[in-house]
């Protein structure tokens, strides 16, 4: 059967179309309302969107408070250790030192877990909780609640802007991009973060898949469609890696959760999940070899 056309009130935040291709429904994934979302693929350029849309008012009801960091201030060796995949990829994009914005910082973590000596860290955080935690860390001048657009810093005034897993929460992912390449300095790092939505998870379990996220995830990429709204909002990808050893096996465990042990499974579904626990982490690392990992980071270079 064909996928049913559907016209959009709201445009496409990549291409402005308002016709998409409805391919699945998926649950609010945190449980926290009845309410089922369609998956849509744009008709204009491919990208796939979370379906009602939803204003940035509507969608905070959908976010608990801990869902970009709680109250409890973890140790630096915690901070260190559980942002090492992220300020080893920046490392190996050669950024030494400079200006740095982190766009969704939460609370701060990654900018904390850089060497202050080396970066002058600055954040912006829609979530008041999390924006005031990374202020207190930071300090009050480092920090800017709201949207990136919102916080209106001066032009080419960054080395760094990273987004990790953070554009696909917005509702309008080109005008965020518009506005790294515009904050940037030319020849600057843009570095995104996103689920890959042309992943192996991603294709079987679609509305079950972890790292949907709905609807909280508004937009979802792949490398193609990624790369190209890259390349028009002025930048160049120059390194994308699929391996992340923080997300890739614990969204496949839990999206096999999700499928073999739902209230309404049997007994021998939920043996399946027991008996392939072993095999989650060598066989995602297995795919994730192949391109095909759940999660995509890239490091872009403002031309």
């Amino acid at each position: 059967m064909n996928p049913e056309t559907l016209t959009t009130t709201t445009g496409c935040g990549v291409c402005g179309a308002t016709t998409v291709r409805e391919l699945y429904t998926a649950p609010d994934r945190l449980g926290n309302s009845a309410t089922t979302f369609t998956i849509a693929e744009c008709d204009g350029c491919g990208v796939l969107r979370t379906l009602p849309a939803m204003c940035q008012i509507e969608l905070a009801a959908f976010y608990p408070d801990e869902y970009w960091g709680g109250t409890n201030e973890p140790g630096e060796s915690w901070i260190r250790s559980s942002q090492s995949e992220k300020t080893l990829f920046l490392d190996k994009c050669g950024s030494r030192g400079g200006r740095i914005l982190d766009v969704g910082c939460g609370a701060g973590f990654f900018l904390r877990a850089l060497d202050p000596t080396r970066w002058d860290r600055f954040g912006v955080e829609i979530g008041k909780a999390a924006s005031e935690q990374a202020a207190r860390a930071l300090g009050l001048d480092h920090v800017r609640a709201g949207t990136l657009v919102e916080a209106a810093f001066d032009d080419s005034c960054f080395d760094v802007v990273t987004l990790w897993s953070a554009l696909e929460h917005t509702n309008e992912p080109r005008a965020n991009l518009i506005e790294a390449r515009r904050i940037l300095k030319p020849g600057g790092t843009l570095i995104v973060q996103v689920p890959n939505a042309a992943s192996y998870q991603a294709r079987w379990f679609n509305g079950s898949w972890f790292s949907l996220d709905a609807p909280r995830h508004r937009y979802h990429f792949s490398a193609t469609g990624l790369d190209r709204l890259l390349s028009q909002t002025g930048f160049e990808t120059y390194r994308r890696t699929f391996l992340s050893r923080t997300h890739n096996s614990h969204a496949l465990r839990q999206s096999l959760k999700a499928r073999l042990r739902s209230p309404e499974s049997s007994s021998f579904s939920r043996g399946l999940f027991y008996l392939a626990i072993p095999l989650i982490k060598p066989f995602d690392f297995a795919m994730t070899v192949l391109d095909e990992g759940a999660t995509m980071t890239c490091a872009a270079r403002a031309v």
